[in-house]
Parts: structure tokens; sequence; C-alpha cells
């Protein structure tokens, strides 16, 4: 019996670790896919404006690499929303907040203004890795 809980203990830590491993990983990976989004955005916006060519395929140049650029920001942002935690600024409460809430936040860098669920104050949330 004791040998069992030391093992599932064991195998516990090797999954924490596991999990903020991959929480980092996720988190470069972000940052990648934000500035690769904001390329393909510029690229097609600064071709469809200094190429010459019919004013419908500026449109559609235009158009496809707002739409792009937007799908590629979304999934970064889907990434952040659920790579690690946020921290409470009041109670040190950590957690997984809505996408929504995610979106609409105003924010600096991973530092997002959200109301905690723990309790209710409104303040600046830090991205943090690990829950302990």
């Amino acid at each position: 019996m004791d040998n069992y809980k030391e093992k599932s203990e064991k195998l516990i830590l090797e999954m924490a670790r596991q999990k903020e491993y991959t929480d980092r990983s996720m988190l470069s990976l972000e940052i990648l896919i934000g500035i690769f989004s904001m390329i393909i955005l510029l690229g097609f916006t600064f071709t469809a404006a200094f190429v010459q060519m019919e004013d419908w395929l500026r449109i559609v140049l235009i158009a496809a690499g707002f739409i792009l650029g937007l799908i590629g920001i979304m999934f970064a942002l889907r990434i952040e929303q659920t790579a690690g935690y946020y921290e409470c600024a009041k109670c040190h409460h950590k957690y997984i907040p809505t996408f929504s809430s995610v979106l609409w936040a105003m924010h600096t860098g991973r530092t997002r203004y959200m109301k905690c669920p723990e309790c209710g104050q409104w303040s600046w949330q830090k991205k943090v890795i690990s829950k302990e």
C-alpha cells in the first residue's frame, strides 16, 4: 500500500512537470503564430498597396490577408488562454479564464485586466505557468 501511494505521488509530480513543459512550449508557439499571422496580414496589405493590379484583386488580397491574420491571432489567443494560469493580483487565486474574458480584456503582453472569479475584484492578472 505504501509503495502504491509513493508511486502515485511520483506520477502526479511527473504529470505536473510535463504540463509545465508543455505549457511553456505552447506559449513559445503562440509567439511564433502571432508573428507569422502579422507577417501574412502586412505582406498581403503591402502587396495590394504597392503592386499594380485591378481594384477587385486588391480588395480580395486585403480581405484574404485580414481573414488569415485574424484566424492566426485567434488561434494564438486560444493558446494563451489555455496554457498555464492567470494569477489574481489581489487574492493570488490561479485560474483559467474564459476565452471571451481573455479576448476582450485590456492587456500588456501576457498581463490582462480581468475580474477574478474568486474574490470578484478587477486587477492586472499575470500569466503564470504552474498552479503552485
